[in-house]
């Protein structure tokens, strides 16, 4: 193609290559930069991406907030930087479990029993493309439209079927009574990675997770520290097979337990992640399996072969995607209630707008992005947030209560990160060709195996840039007024809400704003937001364009990071 006399070759960019959970229980998402000349145009799929390139243009207005507010260039954040990029630190464990979970193994039946089959999850195969023309130079300018097929959409769907099976079981034996004497929840979560692709991600969750146990469990307790908790872990199921006791790692799964929150009255003493307590063994267990016991007993087949069984701590399976919806629709899925008499009752009625938006701004927000400061701060990166990758759980036993449309206590409710199959360490980050390549497409040079400022700052942007999609996906629907549980409304999933933003709104957050307020279901929430001069939509703004900002500032030391934006004014106001 010859563009005012300069001879430049049309490319197709890969822009957004990312999975979703289908299944309703987890989600993961990641990108991948990729081109090829049109004349051979191929789609190469690979792991999962973060999303689609979002672009702040020169003319755009800065935040209305203070630099000092969010972006930071102090003793304190060059603190935070060193700890997510070294591997090396004096108190960082990133090299061992000092929890346990990655060498322990629980026996079916002796330790642990499966009582039902949850459900499964698969993956959907997210495709996002762009066009430019790239000169002799390098240099690339989009074309819009799509110079091939306008009709085309820019992004493409595919399912890959179900790669992961979820159980619901509980500790037994001496563990299990245990727990029920201290007044603890024996409840697990089990889930069966089967193929390569899931043994993958259950390898590297068990990394992650594994480096913030490590974290949280070597600050509240000596023995662990001292890697007495990992040496009892590795002999229990030898332990357990011989009749040895194994009341020693009894002690450090009831600990461990406690420090994930199991059994605290607050969510504040909670860890923000669903923790790992161990692998469940089935090896005796297939042995001598009979397959259609099993089938009878859990009504699925059997084991798959070489599989990969991780024992989780019991948070339930309600996830922010079940609560993005508007109250009154999820108020009339609920069943009927009865009297005494049998006759069905008519629901209390919803609780004021302004407390559930005060349960969802200091409740399910705060919390969310506390989890995502955590994580970030303990040098881990996510790469997978969505909406199916945050629990909301209780602190009660009833797991669901903190999710009901009448749930109005921040401090029952527990928000917790899951899955974090395509998430690692921040230090890795430049080892991946795949974010190199992401890193590249917004202007930041990253070389295999180095650490910088500027790449910790783009590790980070994109997990801010993917929570704050969620954030607009849920106040868009949790909080919207609709007049009747069958009212249609506007599309509120992540692929419109992107195609909004950044192609019919080119970036522009002042129209979008305008296309909220347009809609009389959003009144209330548009006045909320506008409220401290904006302050509800300069978070979502810093978040969505959380990878822009990480570039412009390549070259220095500013830092958005998760915890600074927590210094939002919506956090703090009283309504």
């Amino acid at each position: 193609m010859n563009l005012h006399g300069v001879t430049v070759s049309l490319v197709a960019l890969l822009v957004g290559n990312h999975r979703h959970i289908i299944a309703g229980v987890a989600a993961f998402q990641r990108a991948l930069p990729n081109a090829t000349p049109y004349s051979a145009i191929h789609v190469h799929v690979v792991r999962p991406a973060q999303r689609r390139q979002i672009h702040l243009s020169a003319s755009d207005s800065p935040l209305n907030y203070d630099d000092e507010d969010f972006f930071h260039d102090d003793d304190e954040d060059a603190a935070a930087i060193a700890r997510a990029t070294s591997t090396t630190l004096e108190g960082s464990y990133a090299a061992r479990d000092l929890s346990g979970s990655d060498v322990r193994l629980f026996r079916l039946g002796y330790d642990l029993i499966l009582d039902t089959y949850a459900g499964s999850m698969g993956f959907d195969e997210v495709t996002d493309w762009d066009y430019y023309t790239q000169d002799e130079d390098g240099n690339r300018n989009s074309v819009e439209p799509t110079p091939f097929d306008a009709s085309q959409p820019k992004r493409t769907r595919s399912s890959s079927g179900s790669v992961v099976r979820i159980f619901r079981g509980e500790l037994s034996g001496k563990l299990g009574n245990t727990l029920r004497a201290r007044g603890m929840d024996k409840r697990v979560l089990v889930k069966e990675f089967s193929g390569k692709i899931a043994k993958d991600l259950a390898s590297a969750e068990l990394k992650s997770v594994g480096r913030l146990q490590s974290e949280v469990c070597a600050r509240g307790n000596d023995d662990a520290r001292n890697g007495d908790w990992a040496a009892s872990a590795a002999t229990r199921y030898l332990s357990g097979k011989t009749g040895v006791s194994t009341s020693d790692d009894d002690a450090c799964v009831t600990k461990l337990l406690s420090i994930l929150g199991v059994g605290r009255s607050n969510s504040k003493d909670a860890a923000p992640f669903v923790g790992i307590l161990g692998r469940l063994d089935l090896y005796d267990f297939e042995e001598d399996m009979n397959p259609q016991e099993w089938y009878s007993a859990l009504k699925v087949g059997p084991p798959k072969p070489d599989s990969i069984w991780v024992v989780y701590e019991y948070v339930g399976l309600t996830t922010l995607d079940a609560y993005a919806r508007p109250p009154l629709a999820r108020l009339d899925s609920l069943p009927p209630q009865r009297n005494f008499f049998g006759s069905v009752v008519a629901p209390p009625p919803l609780p004021q707008w302004r407390e559930r938006a005060n349960y969802v701004v200091k409740g399910i927000m705060q919390q969310s992005l506390q989890a995502l400061a955590f994580m970030h701060e303990n040098g881990i990166a996510h790469r997978s947030i969505g909406r199916n990758s945050i629990i909301l759980s209780s602190v009660s036993q009833d797991k669901m209560e903190a999710s009901t449309p009448y749930a109005l206590v921040p401090s029952r409710l527990v928000v917790k990160l899951a899955d974090f199959g395509f998430g690692g360490p921040i230090s890795e980050a430049s080892m991946d060709e795949e974010f190199r390549s992401r890193a590249k497409s917004f202007g930041i040079i990253v070389a295999e195996g180095s650490s910088s400022v500027a790449i910790t700052n783009f590790a980070m942007a994109e997990d801010l840039h993917a929570l704050g999609f969620v954030f607009l996906g849920l106040l868009l629907t949790s909080l919207a007024e609709i007049p009747t549980p069958q009212y249609s409304m506007p599309a509120t999933d992540e692929d419109s809400l992107q195609r909004l933003l950044t192609e019919i709104f080119d970036k522009d957050f002042d129209e979008f704003r305008e296309y909220v307020a347009a809609e009389d279901i959003w009144t209330n929430l548009v006045s909320l937001l506008d409220e401290n001069e904006g302050a509800g939509w300069d978070l979502l703004k810093s978040l969505c364009f959380a990878r822009e900002r990480a570039a412009e500032n390549k070259d220095g030391f500013s830092v958005l990071s998760a915890r600074a934006l927590l210094a939002s004014p919506i956090f703090s106001s009283r309504r």
